[in-house]
């Protein structure tokens, strides 16, 4: 759903952290990989600026955590509870609340 173009973007970054959520609820991009997910329907990357505004959306409606950012899309822990067993590394976020 997060590559649906019929879908709204701040939505398709709400499904990215949910598809993409290790069990920490932490969906880890590299560089241009979320940009790329958010492809529009020719299949062209969004712009940085573009997928930014985008999760900066998904933020604002609470669709994501205030932490997210591109790099790092957080799902808060009333949408995503799954934390069991030893904590994963996240090169965006190093303290994990």
């Amino acid at each position: 759903m997060a590559r649906d173009t019929r879908h709204v973007l701040h939505y398709r970054v709400h499904f990215a952290a949910i598809g993409w959520a290790d069990r920490h609820g932490h969906a880890s991009f590299q560089a241009g990989e979320l940009a790329a997910v958010l492809a529009d329907e020719d299949g062209k990357p969004l712009s940085k600026q573009s997928a930014t505004g985008a999760v900066n959306r998904a933020k604002r409606l609470d669709l994501v955590s205030s932490q997210s950012t591109a790099a790092c899309l957080v799902l808060t822990r009333r949408l995503f509870q799954k934390e069991k067993g030893a904590p994963v590394p996240c090169r965006a976020h190093k303290d994990r609340r």
